[in-house]
Order: C-alpha cells, then structure tokens, then sequence
C-alpha cells in the first residue's frame, strides 16, 4: 500500500484544520467589524461573497500545478518539478495580478450590477473593503500556491501552522484598527491584507531551501515555459470553472438577498460564512 491510513490523516487533517482557519479570515473580519452598524457588516459580507469566488478560482490553479508537481515527483524528476513549482508561482501572480487590476477598475461597476441598487451607505462599505481586499489576491495566489506544493511533498502542517499565525495576525491588526484607530471597514481590510501578505512571503521563504524535496529557484520563478503552464492549466482550468460557478450561484442568490433590504444582508453574512468552508476543502482536497 503506497499511502497507510496514518500518512492520509496526517496529510489531511492539518489540511481540514487550515482550511478553517482560511475562512475564519472572513468571519473574524465580519464578526470585529458588525459593531459599526448594519451598513459595514453588510458591506463586508456582499464583497466576502466576491473574494469566495475569485479565490475559489486561484485555489483551482493552484491545486492544478500541485498535480504536476506531485506527478513528477512520482517519476522522481526532481527538476522538472522544481520547474513546475516556480511556473506554478509565476502563473497565479499573473493571474491574480489582472483579476486584481480589473476589480480595482471596475469595483463600483462590478458591485453595482452584481448586487443592484442598494443602499449608499452599504455600497460605500463595499466599495472600501473590495478595492482594498483586491490588494490581497496577489499575496494570497502565492499563498495557496505555496501551501499546494508543500501537500505535493505530504506536508500540510506547514501550511496550518502558517494559516494559524495569519488568523493571529488578522484578529490582532483588526483590534487594532478597528477599535484603537477607529478605522472601520477600511481597517478591517488592511488587516486582512497585511496579514495575507505576511503568510506569503513566509511560506515562499519556507519553499526556497533545497533541503526540500520541492524547492523554489528564482530563475524557474521569472521565466516562461509554456509547456509547463499549459500542462498546470489543462487541469486548473475545468477545476476552476466548476468550482467558480458553483460560487456565481451563491453570489447570484446574495445578489437577490441584496434586494431585501440591509438587515437581511447583514443577517445572510453570517450563516454564509460557515457554509463557505465546504466548497474551500473541497477544492484544496482535490474533489
């Protein structure tokens, strides 16, 4: 047997625990943000729904260059999937780059058609947290392209432990602006994008030893081979579209809920946060 019942739980359960703690982000954010009125917190939420998807879809990219990663070491080909690691790196920072840069143009545009007319308060509290959450896509592509390669080599605790030290950092900074600077929304953002930011640039660091079995080597990281990314995105692609439109529907469902007025948003947010961990073990399981 290749892989015992003990090296699958201790595979997976790290992954389970990590995978919570990734949502819990989003939930610390609407949870320290809901005493500054119905209006932030419905804000955070309708823009929550958005990052759910674009994320979803970086998290298929990434499990796609996992795959790879995971077949040459297989093969035992040790630089071929050193090569892998570093195109999967570069093909979710571009990636994440232009989704990022069309949602810093088209934020209010995008808000606007997705969640119709609603109140000016509420779009003010989108508008806020998208442009500044935007900032994050970049980080947290590296992010969960990291975390991908490191499952390659069968270690997901890495990947937990960071995630750990991301939701610290995310609850602290959000004390902090929220409560001692009086930032609101805005604070609640730069939280989540410091913190997410941070988590990166550790776990690229953690990848760049060559005592790992996979490692990143610059030269891999900043040039082209396309033979590598079309393998990565024959598998992302397909994973990415199913997964991106299971999260359009409950965007298009949020989109009505929007309709009803602002309570019934803020009311939405929070059962929406817990049923968005399913699809996120989901997609970083592989399933």
């Amino acid at each position: 047997m290749l892989f015992s019942n003990k090296d699958l739980r201790r595979l997976i359960l790290p992954l389970i625990v990590e995978q919570i703690l990734a949502i819990s982000v989003g939930m610390i954010d609407t949870m320290m943000i809901s005493h500054e009125g119905d209006a932030a917190i419905s804000g955070v939420s309708l823009v929550d729904m958005v990052n759910h998807l674009l994320i979803t879809v970086l998290s298929a990219v990434s499990t796609g260059g996992a795959v790879i990663v995971s077949q040459y070491i297989g093969h035992r080909d040790r630089d071929a999937a050193n090569r892998a690691a570093g195109q999967l790196i570069t093909v979710t920072t571009l990636i994440s780059v232009g989704i990022a840069a069309l949602c810093l143009i088209l934020c209010r545009p995008l808000l606007s058609l997705l969640f119709g007319a609603i109140e000016a308060d509420v779009m003010e509290s989108a508008v806020t947290y998208f442009r500044i959450s935007a900032l994050s896509y970049p980080f947290l592509a590296v992010y969960n392209s990291c975390a991908a390669l490191f499952r390659s080599m069968g270690n997901s605790r890495i990947s937990m432990i960071v995630s750990a030290g991301m939701n610290i950092a995310n609850a602290i900074g959000n004390a902090w602006l929220i409560f001692g600077l009086d930032m609101g929304v805005a604070g609640a953002a730069y939280a989540s994008l410091f913190s997410r930011a941070a988590a990166a640039v550790v776990m690229f660091v953690l990848l760049l030893p060559q005592s790992n079995q996979v490692y990143l080597r610059m030269q891999t990281v900043f040039r082209w081979e396309w033979p590598l990314v079309r393998k990565i995105l024959y598998i992302a692609c397909p994973s990415g579209i199913e997964n991106g439109i299971f999260q359009l529907g409950r965007v298009l469902v949020v989109s009505i809920i929007a309709g009803f007025g602002t309570t019934q948003i803020a009311a939405n947010a929070v059962a929406n946060n817990l049923d968005a961990m399913v699809p996120r073990l989901q997609t970083q399981a592989g399933i």
